[in-house]
């Protein structure tokens, strides 16, 4: 039986760019920084002889952590963020505050895509979405509850 979803991985070209990205940028508390090699990682990779650099960020009320993975001398291509493409992923993330996220993501040179949006039917209901880049491209989407919007 599936009890929760535990992390969402995202496989960075700078482990320290990203983990400043979603601990300092986006708010969350960095967990560690290891780097793991040996039999057991090149198994679970399917990359015999490889480094992975790796830490994770965990949000306040969250429990889903992201882990942030760098292959040392992985591929030099960066996933395109195109989100219409079947396969590609984004990660949520719930934000207190959107707009000065939003300023301070524009103050660091990062990328936001649009203006917020309120969501309207389903589960995201009433909540304001805007979809940014971190630093590898990779499509984030923030997500302001109603709740965070009555409190502030």
């Amino acid at each position: 039986m599936t009890r929760s979803v535990h992390h969402v991985g995202i496989t960075v070209s700078d482990l320290d760019r990203s983990l400043d990205f979603y601990a300092r940028v986006l708010g969350g508390a960095p967990l560690g920084s290891w780097e793991r090699s040996g039999p057991r990682i090149d198994a679970v990779t399917g990359y015999p002889g490889v480094v992975v650099r790796q830490a994770f960020v965990r949000f306040a009320e969250g429990a889903t952590l992201v882990e942030l993975l760098q292959y040392v001398g992985g591929s030099p291509e960066v996933t395109d963020p195109d989100h219409g493409r079947a396969g590609s992923v984004h990660v949520a993330v719930d934000v207190d505050g959107l707009d000065a996220v939003l300023d301070r993501m524009r103050a660091e040179g990062g990328t936001v895509l649009s203006a917020p949006v309120v969501a309207g039917e389903g589960p995201m209901e009433g909540c304001r979405l805007v979809y940014v880049l971190d630093p590898d491209r990779v499509r984030v989407e923030l997500a302001e509850s109603p709740a965070a919007l009555a409190r502030s």
